[in-house]
């Protein structure tokens, strides 16, 4: 049976951060996300963590398509006030000046201007409800790409826990 009945397992910690937070966008509203990963390379797919009862939830259930977007450290204070506000009630892209584009393939989302990268993304499908209490799985298939910096020339935002937010300040390569 799953999951595992009677289970236990450690309580919750922080030690896992930092997480590289990127930009959501669904229809016209976005969000911080930092539950993200790749899961396939091919087909490319990433997998996100939404929080239940956030208002983009609704949108990506309704729309089935999002972009995530990695914007540069000089963003970080836009991409973090717009998880303190609420799509319900404000447009968060106008109060936060994020300027927004057409995209290539989704339908109704539309693009962050100004990303380093974005990936343009539809629902390959909802898991099971039973996995999380405090987040949706969605498996997202990659349908668009934007973007063409090297990983060595990002500087990511990277999130620490709470309103700690850091980037990379040394750079360190290996040599054979």
């Amino acid at each position: 049976m799953y999951p595992p009945q009677n289970t236990p397992t450690a309580k919750f910690n922080t030690q896992y951060f930092p997480l590289h937070v990127a930009l959501l966008s669904v229809e016209n509203n976005l969000m911080p996300m930092g539950h993200w990963m790749v899961i396939s390379k091919d087909p490319f797919r990433f997998l996100l963590a939404m929080g239940v009862g956030n208002h983009t939830l609704t949108l990506l259930r309704k729309h089935k398509e999002a972009c995530l977007h990695f914007l540069p450290w000089s963003e970080r204070e836009r991409v973090a006030r717009a998880g303190h506000l609420s799509g319900r009630t404000v447009d968060k892209a106008g109060l936060l000046g994020f300027n927004l584009l057409p995209a290539a393939k989704l339908q109704v989302t539309r693009l962050v201007e100004g990303a380093d990268s974005a990936y343009e993304l539809v629902v390959n499908r909802e898991l099971p409800p039973n996995l999380s209490r405090e987040f949706v799985l969605f498996i997202m298939d990659v349908v668009y790409t934007h973007g063409t910096l090297l990983p060595t020339q990002h500087e990511p935002i990277l999130y620490l826990s709470d309103e700690d937010f850091a980037t990379l300040g040394e750079r360190w390569q290996y040599k054979k």
